[in-house]
């Protein structure tokens, strides 16, 4: 079983060696209320059905504890997607993060269950996380929470680096194993609005899954565009089992109320030598979200847009949907 003291050591450390009381202890914090709703229609001949979600909720609370420490507590309130067809009706909370974080001049250092570094700049140019995740968290290349420990330091204003060692398993599944996950992620600022991330972690278990990344992106006040490319080898533990994947978005900024997005993504796997087939051809495929988000105050985005899923197998089943999302938050 996967030992829980390395982890307990590395908290009881961290404060051990950059603790200093004294800070005011009336210091406000911010409360964190966020949620994902939507309205879809099938229109697509293999699926026709309408329905009203909500999706998922997040609350939480983060507050300074001294001019270094801060910490963050945050719940996670949807529909597992790893149970029968009928999860869709439940409703189960999960601690997506309760993490301490230091943080002074250059250095950032982070412990305990925390969102991973993996694709949060990827996330962060996509924007509308509300409507449909990030290419690696969509396609679990990664999660996107864990537990661990995790540092970054900002060389300068135009190069940064960052360094994870966590669980594996993510925060929904939290089961003990001999496998810890390492990642390291290089962000690089060449110019003004322009970024680019190069990623890599490993996770070894009798064989080795190992996970590449490249990004893309450029943001303005006008536009934001992102490209990225990515493979997983030996998905799962599983000898030969690799994806690759290629995400290309972008938004036009209309004006602070109004924004129109579009994207692609293609997820494909490698031929199995048995069957002369992809290994997961029944999940690969190619999906385009495209559609407008209009904010009509501060804290509530809606969109209306389509999406859709072309599978690349010969009886695979293509769908198309209608949606009306909405997020707001406090």
């Amino acid at each position: 079983m996967k030992k829980t003291f390395p982890v307990i050591f590395s908290l009881i450390l961290f404060l051990f060696v950059f603790y200093k009381p004294g800070f005011g202890q009336n210091q406000q914090g911010n409360s964190i209320i966020r949620v994902y709703s939507n309205f879809n229609k099938g229109i697509s001949e293999d699926d026709l059905s309408t329905a009203f979600e909500i999706k998922r909720v997040y609350l939480g609370y983060q507050q300074a504890i001294d001019e270094n420490f801060s910490a963050e507590v945050k719940l996670d309130i949807g529909s597992p997607e790893d149970l029968s067809e009928y999860s869709l009706i439940r409703r189960y909370a999960y601690f997506k993060t309760a993490s301490l974080t230091y943080e002074k001049e250059k250095l950032t250092i982070w412990a305990g269950l925390f969102d991973m570094q993996q694709s949060k700049m990827q996330e962060q140019v996509w924007g509308y996380r509300y409507i449909y995740k990030s290419f690696q968290d969509e396609y679990n290349f990664g999660p996107s929470a864990d537990i661990g420990v995790g540092m970054k330091y900002d060389l300068n204003s135009y190069f940064s680096g960052d360094l994870v060692i966590s669980n594996g398993e993510g925060y929904k599944n939290l089961q003990s194993d001999d496998s810890y996950k390492t990642g390291l992620g290089i962000s690089i600022f060449p110019a003004k609005s322009w970024m680019l991330r190069l990623y890599y972690d490993f996770m070894k278990n009798e064989i080795t899954q190992s996970t590449y990344s490249l990004f893309l992106g450029y943001q303005n006040e006008k536009y934001r565009f992102g490209a990225e490319y990515n493979i997983e080898n030996n998905y799962d533990f599983t000898e030969n089992h690799d994806f690759t994947g290629i995400s290309l978005y972008g938004t036009r900024v209309i004006n602070e109320k109004w924004e129109i997005f579009a994207r692609y993504d293609k997820l494909n796997s490698n031929v199995d030598s048995e069957t002369e087939l992809p290994w997961n051809i029944y999940d690969d495929g190619s999906a385009v979200i495209a559609g407008f988000q209009f904010s009509p105050v501060d804290g509530i985005n809606i969109s209306v847009n389509y999406q859709d899923w072309f599978s690349y197998a010969a009886n695979g089943a293509d769908k198309s949907y209608l949606y009306i999302n909405l997020e707001f938050k406090l």
